[in-house]
């Protein structure tokens, strides 16, 4: 498999604390505290999310799995004793007619298979890759 970098860029903006993440054309605002901005940790759930739900669509006639429609619950909780979470908890709710057994093994393969689910459960190395100053 090709080697592949994704980039995103954060940028503060004139309210503060509260910042924009651009990805190629989407931009979202992230604020620890805001309603009208998503808190990091709940990016993070929203990531794991989606991630998982593109990892469903995208696998379930390989793995002979049917489904007519799912959705995702997913809470992190956090003592604050350490910045991140403590805890997260995904739930999913499928409609299907699949059976429960055949629902955990393909939920199962969706979270092995998930490359945010991996990088949340494996360390992956973190590198500050540059300090710039700007005058």
């Amino acid at each position: 498999m090709a080697m592949e970098t994704f980039k995103v860029q954060v940028n503060s903006t004139d309210h503060p604390h509260e910042y924009q993440a651009t990805v190629r054309d989407f931009r979202v605002k992230l604020a620890p505290d805001s309603t009208t901005a998503a808190h990091p940790h709940e990016a993070i759930l929203q990531a794991l999310g989606a991630c998982e739900a593109i990892v469903m669509a995208s696998f379930n006639k390989q793995q002979n799995f049917t489904y007519r429609d799912f959705y995702y619950t997913l809470a992190g909780t956090r003592s604050g004793e350490r910045p991140g979470m403590d805890h997260i908890g995904v739930a999913v709710h499928l409609n299907t007619d699949e059976s429960p057994q055949k629902c955990r093994e393909f939920m199962d393969f969706t979270e092995n298979t998930c490359p945010v689910m991996d990088n949340l459960t494996h360390t992956v190395p973190v590198k500050r890759t540059g300090v710039a100053v700007i005058a």
